[in-house]
């Protein structure tokens, strides 16, 4: 008998907003990299619950932001590869970052809901979300993420040289 789908179980084990792909499996889910991860890693706003089979729960707590917005799993997937860009992307960087424009452009990802959620980030995923809402003409929703420091600007920058 095959095991129930991934999200079928996420569903059951983590319900509710703020719960979505991290890692390889946010990369990967959203066509920003190949390479398809053994177990699917899956971020959690809150106290995540222990790993099952090929699901691996990772607690976000800190990331309160999530929850309050109510983003579904392709917003989380979203802040997720903004965090990890060097480690999961593997697409060229103008070819990734056309392709999350994409997400805001399509309405698969919030803007609003997004920027909300930005204010829990960590430094590096905030300082290239707000490169990202620049670029996508809303300065209004990036002015409500929370700078970063100079140095971390400053490195997000330089991932994102050439394409933002």
């Amino acid at each position: 008998m095959a095991p129930p789908p991934t999200d079928a179980l996420v569903g059951e084990l983590a319900p509710g907003p703020g719960v979505g792909p991290a890692g390889l499996y946010a990369a990967n889910l959203l066509r920003l990299s190949t390479q398809v991860p053994r177990r699917a890693q899956v971020a959690v706003p809150s106290r995540a619950p222990e790993s099952l089979g090929n699901i691996r729960f990772v607690t976000r707590s800190a990331r309160s932001g999530r929850l309050k917005a109510g983003l579904d799993p392709a917003e989380v997937a979203l802040l997720e590869v903004l965090g990890s860009w060097e480690s999961t992307i593997e697409l060229p960087a103008a070819e990734a970052w056309a392709r999350l424009l994409e997400l805001l452009s399509s309405g698969a990802a919030r803007a609003k809901r997004l920027a909300q959620a930005g204010r829990t980030e960590p430094a590096s995923t905030r300082a290239r979300l707000r490169e990202l809402l620049r670029a996508h003409g809303r300065d209004d929703l990036a002015e409500q993420v929370p700078a970063a420091d100079r140095r971390t600007m400053a490195a997000a920058a330089r991932v994102l040289e050439g394409v933002a």
